[in-house]
């Protein structure tokens, strides 16, 4: 590599650190143009596809990497942890074994192994690939963080704190560890006082970058809250909000074009005469908003003896998304090709790559409520059930809590767009069953509360199961589920979240005077 060329690409590697993204790869691609074979601004490239999301594009830079050097391991690496992305598991695994074949303590290909088992819910693997990352090198506080997220999914909640206090341990200002902690911890007790105090004390006192801070302001939001300080819990969570939606653009508009436009294209459509895929009936979709009581109903489902659940995988929404849109727009040809496609297939042989080996298969993936319509014409006979609670309450949930990156909406952050897309959402719920009457059934999350028993037995009916005791036990089911609400949900049913709305009516005057609107 001559000096000019290794200058260039030194200036380049330095505006990727400052997350100069666009501008790398504009600079990037101007000099493949003459080093057409320069393997590292090949993987320089696919990087920054990957931190914009671009991961097709990624793959294609990683590959000419490799084709340039066969011997540019990160470039193989980088290729795999983009076959993950976009969850092309089994490309993705191949790739990481074939790392490990050349030097079994690559540890990079060791922890994203371990990445791929988890999110496929081989967990017992997940965690002894981490383990052995840790057995090579300690100081990994992330591993700590992922190992204690599968505990969580284990209902293994006091072994899931220990690593965490070890990540911070670790690393003092690691703060998705702090954020983790309080959600797992009730400062109620006391004893957890330590561990506020010590997040206020890094909040006012270290250095800390946007996501640090928001990550603090979440997780002290939730610890005032628990000691019924509502004030302070509210100054926290308002700080964070604020931090998290600055750093986000809207999509109100597009949603909101895109409910008439969906809502246009099945109202002129006579299901009867429409093809309807074979289906065995084996699928039961849990949809509806985030924080609607739709983990609870999944806990309750999957303590059936015979149903697995893959949790919010996403890949109905993503595969549909990518099926029937052009340039952002909804476009009736391209979803009359659609229809005609093997997305059932498609869906069945994505599913043989998790560890779930059970006769009915549940999908919690909350964003289905937009695509009622396809999943009824490819999964005909399937069970969908729709979870909704007290608009204000729900409302107050989202606002209390963080969600992940890869959420990137902005109106689970914002109080305007969060009741304006509540009013497009419960509006689209409305012309679904209008024109499924009947077929979804509708879960009110404080009737379940109130009436247990009842609700859970009339559920399972739904799903055409034969009646199970482990229904009503549904908190000692240790099938994993990966969710936000996974704390709760291993909990016995409370009350106690119902009318919750009511300690912070005064705060949140903005999403509530928009719900109004639903009366």
């Amino acid at each position: 590599m001559n000096h000019k060329l290794n200058k260039e690409i030194q200036i380049l590697v330095n505006r990727y650190k400052y997350g100069d993204f666009n501008e790398v790869l504009h600079k990037c691609s101007n000099l493949l143009k003459k080093n057409p074979k320069n393997d590292f601004l090949w993987n320089l490239t696919g990087l920054c596809f990957q931190r914009i999301g671009d991961h097709n594009k990624a793959i294609i830079s990683f590959q000419n990497a490799i084709e340039s050097n066969k011997k540019n391991i990160s470039a193989k690496n980088n290729l795999g942890i983009s076959y993950k992305a976009i969850k092309e598991y089994v490309k993705a695994e191949k790739i990481f074994k074939e790392l490990l074949l050349e030097n079994q303590n690559y540890i990079n290909a060791i922890v994203n192994i371990g990445n791929l088992k988890k999110d496929t819910y081989y967990f017992d693997e997940a965690i002894s690939f981490y383990q052995k990352a840790l057995e090579i090198e300690k100081n990994l506080p992330e591993l700590h963080l992922n190992i204690s997220n599968i505990l969580q999914v284990k209902n293994e909640m006091d072994k899931a704190k220990e690593h965490l206090f070890e990540a911070l341990k670790l690393k003092s200002d690691f703060s998705k560890a702090d954020q983790n902690l309080s959600m797992l911890l009730s400062y109620k007790n006391e004893d957890n006082d330590n561990h506020l105090l010590s997040m206020i004390d890094k909040l006012e006192n270290t250095q800390l970058d946007e996501n640090n801070k928001i990550l603090l302001h979440f997780g002290l939001g939730k610890a005032f809250e628990d000691k019924k300080d509502y004030k302070k819990s509210f100054e926290h969570l308002e700080l964070g909000n604020d931090l998290k939606k600055n750093r986000i653009m809207s999509k109100i508009n597009f949603y909101r074009q895109k409910s008439e436009d969906i809502k246009r294209y099945f109202s002129k459509i006579n299901f009867d005469n429409i093809h309807k895929h074979f289906d065995d009936g084996k699928k039961i979709f849990i949809l509806g908003l985030p924080r609607s009581g739709t983990t609870l109903l999944e806990k309750i489902i999957s303590s059936h003896p015979k149903v697995g659940s893959v949790s919010e995988i996403g890949f109905l929404y993503d595969n549909i998304n990518k099926n029937i849109f052009v340039d952002k727009k909804i476009n009736e040809n391209k979803i009359n090709e659609f229809i005609n496609s093997n997305l059932r297939s498609e869906y069945n042989n994505f599913l043989n790559q998790f560890n779930i080996k059970k006769e009915f298969i549940l999908d919690k993936t909350l964003t289905n409520f937009w695509y009622i319509g396809f999943i009824k014409i490819f999964f005909p006979n399937s069970k969908i059930i729709h979870s909704y609670r007290n608009p204000k309450d729900n409302c107050l949930s989202i606002f209390k809590n963080l969600f992940p990156d890869t959420a990137g909406e902005k109106w689970l952050y914002d109080q305007n767009e969060m009741g304006e897309y509540y009013l497009i959402y419960h509006d689209l719920m409305k012309f679904w069953n209008k024109i499924f009457p009947n077929q979804i059934y509708n879960s009110e999350y404080e009737d379940l509360i109130n009436n247990k028993e009842l609700k859970i037995k009339d559920l399972i009916q739904f799903c055409e199961l034969e009646w199970n005791e482990k229904c009503l036990n549904h908190h000692e089911n240790t099938n994993p589920i990966k969710t936000l609400s996974i704390n709760q949900a291993n909990k016995p049913i409370y009350k106690s979240s119902i009318n919750s709305f009511q300690f912070y009516e005064d705060k949140l005057s903005d999403v509530y005077k928009i719900l109004e609107k639903l009366n």
